[in-house]
């Protein structure tokens, strides 16, 4: 079988099935990759927080330029990194939504999906919850999350509704209605799921909360990709 041509596939899922069996188990990722992603996490609230002079700042950044380049050194091309999971869905680690591997992604967790269902299994809707505390590298107004990064939560949320019903699909539409600002440095929950399909379209909503305080709903169509030549 030949190497799926990646310029020609959209997205994460379509190129994990036609990877197949030669998908990486989640449990081969070491721990050392997801520690160094989360330590680069705090990095950047540290940096967008400090107030440490100007001559800390000018050796620390020389620093962390030896440090990138460092890392440079062993590239991986592509950079995107998909793994099985024991369930048998596809992840993507480096996806900014909440991928592991990225110190961007905001450390969104979901509670353990239900097992797929069966290929002809009929639709029915699938809830997920995930839980995140976002910093100040993901600030708006004061002590508040930008919005862009609330419509991210929203993204990859309804997505992953999509996914825990056995559905994949790209965004092709998100509208999403704030209520309340979403607070830094606290729990916040969303909720999502998908609530129909019809044809190659998948419609799902969602929720943001903080405590019982509702910060915002979402509302998205996500559509399956063609796989290349068909």
């Amino acid at each position: 079988m030949n190497e799926p041509d990646l310029t020609a596939v959209g997205s994460a899922s379509l190129l994990g099935e036609l990877l197949g069996d030669r998908l990486p188990p989640a449990a081969s990722i070491p721990a050392a990759a997801v520690d160094l992603a989360g330590a680069a996490r705090d990095l950047l609230d540290a940096v967008v927080g400090t107030e440490v002079d100007d001559g800390t700042r000018a050796r620390l950044a020389a620093q962390l330029r030896e440090v990138a380049a460092e890392l440079r050194t062993q590239r991986r091309d592509p950079v995107i990194v998909l793994v099985r999971r024991p369930d048998g869905r596809i992840d993507n680690l480096t996806q900014a939504g909440c991928g592991p591997l990225n110190p961007r992604a905001p450390e969104l967790r979901f509670a353990p999906f239900p097992p797929p269902p069966a290929a002809d299994a009929p639709f029915h809707p699938v809830e997920v919850e995930g839980t995140v505390v976002l910093d100040a590298s993901f600030g708006g107004g004061p002590g508040r999350a930008h919005g862009g990064v609330v419509a991210g939560l929203f993204d990859e949320a309804l997505g992953r509704a999509n996914t825990a019903a056995g559905l994949n699909g790209m965004t092709v539409a998100l509208e999403v209605r704030f209520r309340a600002g979403a607070p830094l440095g606290v729990p916040l929950r969303v909720t999502a799921r998908c609530d129909r399909v019809d044809g190659r379209k998948r419609f799902s909503s969602g929720e943001l909360w903080s405590g019982d305080t509702l910060v915002a709903e979402a509302h998205a169509v996500y559509v399956t990709e063609r796989a290349p030549g068909s």
